[in-house]
C-alpha cells in the first residue's frame, strides 16, 4: 500500500514537470525581433531623406553659382557697353573740337575784315575811328572768350571724364552766351550726356533745342536722329518717323544711320 502511494506521488510530480516544460514559450532565434526590423526600416528611410536633401542642396548650390556667373557676365557686358559709348563720345568730341577751331578761325577772320575796312575809312573820317573801328574788335574778343568757355566744358567731359561738372559747364556756357556759335554744340553734348545717363526726358529737351533753335547747324540732323530714336523707344512712332526721315534725307553719316534705323524698325 505504501509503495502504491509513493508511486502515485512520483507520477504526479513527473507529470507536473512535463506540463511546465510544455508551457515554456518557444523562441525562434533565427528570425529577427520585430522591433529590430522597425528600427532598420527607420534607418533606411532616414538615409533616403538625407540623400534627397543633399541632392536638393547640391542643385541649389549649382543654381546659385550659375546665377552669380550670369550676373558677372551681365555686369561685364554693361561695362563694355559703357566703354564703347564713352569712346564714341570721345571721338565725337575730338571731331567737334576740330570743327570748332575751324569755325572760330572763320569767325575771327570775318570779324577782322570789317575792322580793316573801318581803319581804312578812318583815314578819311577821324570821327569814325572809335565808333566803327572798335566794335568788330570787341566781337572777335567775345568769340575767343566763348571758345574758351566751351573748351573748358568739353575738356571736363573729354579729358577729366567729369560728366556732372561738364553738364554744369555746358549749361553755364549757354546761359552766359546765348548767341554763342558753340551753343548748338553745347546743347548737343548735354543731350548725349543725359542719354548716356538714362535721363531721356532731359536728353530730349537738349536735342530739341538744337533742332528748333539751330536748324541750320551741322548738329541739327544728328540731334534729329537721336530724337527720333528716343521718341521711337517711348512709343511715339509718328513723331519718331518724322524726325528719322528728316535725318535720312540729309547728308553725311547720319543719313545712313537714320535709313538703317527706319528699315529695321518701321514697315
Amino acid at each position: 500500500m505504501k509503495s502504491a502511494i509513493v508511486l502515485l506521488l512520483l507520477l504526479s510530480c513527473f507529470s507536473s514537470s512535463i506540463l511546465a516544460q510544455s508551457l515554456t514559450p518557444v523562441v525562434d532565434l533565427s528570425s529577427p525581433a520585430p522591433s529590430t526590423a522597425i528600427e532598420e526600416s527607420s534607418v533606411v528611410i532616414s538615409t533616403a531623406n538625407v540623400s534627397a536633401s543633399s541632392d536638393r542642396y547640391y542643385q541649389m548650390q549649382v543654381l546659385q553659382e550659375e546665377v552669380q556667373m550670369l550676373r558677372g557676365m551681365v555686369e561685364e557686358v554693361n561695362y563694355e557697353l559703357q566703354q564703347i559709348k564713352q569712346r564714341q563720345m570721345d571721338d565725337y568730341l575730338d571731331i567737334d573740337r576740330r570743327l570748332s577751331t575751324i569755325v572760330a578761325g572763320s569767325a575771327s577772320s570775318s570779324a577782322t575784315q570789317p575792322a580793316l575796312y573801318n581803319a581804312a575809312a578812318a583815314v578819311q573820317s577821324n570821327n569814325a575811328v572809335v565808333t566803327d573801328g572798335t566794335q568788330p574788335a570787341v566781337d572777335a574778343v567775345d568769340i575767343a572768350v566763348m571758345k574758351s568757355s566751351y573748351d573748358n566744358a568739353s575738356n571736363l567731359l573729354l579729358k577729366q571724364r567729369d560728366m556732372e561738372s561738364a553738364v554744369l559747364a555746358f549749361k553755364q556756357h549757354i546761359e552766359d552766351y546765348p548767341s554763342s556759335p558753340y551753343a548748338a554744340n553745347a546743347y548737343y553734348w548735354l543731350g548725349e550726356i543725359y542719354l548716356l545717363q538714362g535721363q531721356d526726358e532731359l536728353s530730349k529737351q537738349a536735342f530739341t533745342s538744337v533742332v528748333e533753335q539751330h536748324s541750320s547747324h551741322s548738329k541739327a540732323m544728328d540731334s534729329s536722329f537721336k530724337l527720333g530714336k528716343i521718341y521711337h523707344q517711348a512709343g511715339d512712332l509718328a513723331r519718331a518717323r518724322v524726325l528719322l526721315e528728316a535725318a535720312a534725307q540729309s547728308g553725311g553719316n547720319v543719313a545712313g544711320k537714320a535709313r538703317d534705323y527706319l528699315n529695321n524698325n518701321f514697315d
